[in-house]
This record gives structure tokens, sequence and C-alpha cells, in this order.
């Protein structure tokens, strides 16, 4: 499972998770959305992704009821470590394949797979964070993110 660490600012904040998400599944480091009945999901477009989840589907006590897990938003610098997915040869990032290309200070935005991508869509994108580590093999595929969200 990834890993997300915090070095500087973001607020951290917990939210009940739908029942319906629990079952779809998640990686740490995905982008989520509010949703009816204050519950949180994963984000269904750009425009609605509000927070990044710290907490990986296989860290929730007690699916799928009562389950909380940690939401990040605001500004500050986080990085998403795949080094258990990479051990375990899983291709499952929570970021899209481009940004493997990007460059250092690329912009980033929430993918329709609500993953971070470097590719904006349509005219309801926004500026979800800036990339400060590109993932590679010698990093074990963490990405560093200065968030704008």
């Amino acid at each position: 499972m990834s890993k997300v660490t915090i070095p500087f600012g973001g607020i951290q904040e917990t939210g009940q998770v739908s029942a319906a998400t629990i079952t779809t599944g998640w990686t740490a480091g995905q982008f989520f959305q509010d949703n009816a009945g204050g519950l949180v999901s994963l984000a269904t477009a750009q425009h609605a992704a509000v927070y990044v989840v710290q907490d990986a589907t296989t860290e929730l006590s007690a699916p799928p009821t009562g389950s909380l897990v940690t939401l990040i938003h605001g500004t500050g610098t986080l990085y998403v470590d795949h080094s258990a997915e990479v051990a375990a040869s899983s291709a499952v990032r929570a970021y899209e394949s481009d940004v493997l290309t990007a460059s250092v200070g690329a912009p980033l935005y929430c993918s329709a797979n609500s993953k971070w991508t470097g590719t904006a869509y349509g005219s309801t994108g926004s500026v979800k964070g800036i990339l400060k580590q590109i993932p590679s093999a010698s990093n074990n595929y963490t990405i560093g993110i200065v968030l704008r969200m």
C-alpha cells in the first residue's frame, strides 16, 4: 500500500467513507470529494476534487461501515511513496503514467480516475498541485507534490 508523508503544511481532517467507495477501493494519495449525506468518496470530476486521501483501503479498520479516512487539503508538501507496490510488483499508483515524463514544476490535476495527472481535462480542471519530485525507479516511484488545494 502506498504511504503518504507530509513534511510541511497541509490541513488534515477525517471523513467517513461511503460504503460503495470502500468496495471500489483506492490507494493512498488519490483524490476524494464530499458527497451527499456528509460522506466522502473518490472524486468523480476534476472540479470536485477537494482532498487527497492519506489512508489506503487496506488501512480501514472495519469496512464497509463507520470507516474514517484522513483527508489532506490546503497548501503544503506531500510525498506518495509506492515502495510497497514496487516490492509487490504491483503497477498500482496514485498518479497517471504521464507524470513519469513530466518536469519538476509542472502543474498537476485530478484525472478521470481520481489520480494525479499532468493533463487538464476541459475547462473544469484546476491546478491541484505542482510536481516537486518525479517518480522513478530510483525513488520507488515516489511522487513529490506541492499542494495547491
